[in-house]
């Protein structure tokens, strides 16, 4: 599954050194403190830098500004609901069909699932967490990551990264038959595929009282975010088989690291690097095999992070495997029904 040689591309360096200086920071503000503050940061700050590879020609990039905004508006708008359910998937639902719409007129374009999964944590990780300290520490991991990320191709950089991304959208520019045309628009139909996906997902999960559905439901977004049948079945059998082979390697992790939290986090650390890098040569050149091994090594990563925070390792284990099935059979099911109703049509 893993390359003979891995070795990190000149390209992806950047977004490397960024993810791994952001980490050595965040996670020794946390061993010193002992607060879950330093915990928000670093997955706001990974989610922000996400699979960033091209270099802004302003110093502050504007796609992880539009990703900031992005997300603390979701952040206010789930405030604002509560504990309301139902408005709650109607939020989900209209977020995710704005997920596809800017996504693909330019909004952000450095892989912008990232801000996808990043906003929808907050529904349903360290629910005893101030939400105003999730708010500051988002501010920061946002600051902390332009930071950073610009340090980082400072050294190292070359001249097709800094071409890659000259041309920025602003959302309050995109016409109405972007937003709403379903007969000349594609990304119109796969948000609406990929909204109606989500809101099902979420109200089922939610019924079965299931603490993580936001999982679920980040999951089948990931597989279905594309226009490519053959990819997003790639993504679902790659998710579901990653999910399936990982489960008994990290429960055996949990055996062995259970009380030794600080050697999960150093492990975390080496974990994360080579899904990193695993995930960037995924998007270059996607592989069934490479998909079931960027799943495997998330989730030996998230596994050392859950005994990192000393919380409860085999119940969030078992709720992100779970979950991840369900979020990848959900996607494999509107899937097919996808094909169907285009070949009646």
């Amino acid at each position: 599954m893993l390359p003979k040689n891995l070795k990190i591309k000149p390209e992806f360096k950047a977004n490397i050194y960024a993810h791994a200086i952001c980490f050595l920071l965040n996670i020794i503000g946390y061993t010193l403190t002992d607060s879950f503050f330093f915990i928000w940061i670093e997955i706001a700050c990974s989610c922000f830098i996400g699979y960033h590879n091209a270099k802004s020609p302003t110093f502050f990039d504007r796609n992880i500004l539009n990703h900031f905004i992005t997300v603390i508006s979701f952040y206010f708008l789930t405030y604002l609901i509560g504990d309301n359910d139902s408005l709650y998937i109607i939020l989900i639902f209209t977020f995710t069909y704005f997920y596809f719409i800017l996504k693909d007129n330019g909004f952000n374009k450095s892989n912008q699932l990232w801000m996808y999964i990043q906003a929808l944590l907050i529904g349903t990780t360290f629910v005893s967490f101030p939400f105003s300290e999730k708010i500051y520490a988002t501010v920061i991991g946002y600051i902390e990551a332009q930071l950073i990320l610009n340090l980082a191709f400072t050294f190292f950089s070359n001249n097709e990264q800094h071409e890659a991304e000259k041309k920025y959208f602003d959302a309050f520019k995109i016409s109405w038959q972007d937003w709403f045309d379903i007969n000349h628009n594609p990304s119109v139909k796969l948000a609406i595929r990929g909204a109606v996906t989500a809101m099902l997902l979420y109200g089922a999960c939610s019924n079965f009282h299931d603490i993580k559905p936001n999982w679920a439901v980040a999951t089948a977004i990931s597989c279905l975010q594309r226009d490519d049948n053959d990819g997003s079945m790639r993504a679902i059998k790659g998710i579901t088989a990653g999910s399936l082979m990982g489960w008994p390697l990290a429960v055996g992790i949990i055996s062995i690291l259970g009380h030794h939290d600080i050697l999960a986090t150093l492990l975390l650390w080496g974990f994360m690097i080579v899904a990193l890098a695993l995930s960037l040569e995924q998007l270059k050149s996607p592989t069934l095999s490479r998909q079931i091994a960027i799943t495997i090594f998330f989730l030996i990563t998230t596994t050392c992070l859950a005994i990192g925070m000393q919380s409860s390792s085999y119940t969030y284990l078992h709720l992100k495997i779970i979950n991840s099935v369900i979020g990848a059979g959900g996607a494999f099911i509107m899937l097919n029904i996808w094909k169907k109703l285009h070949k009646s049509v």
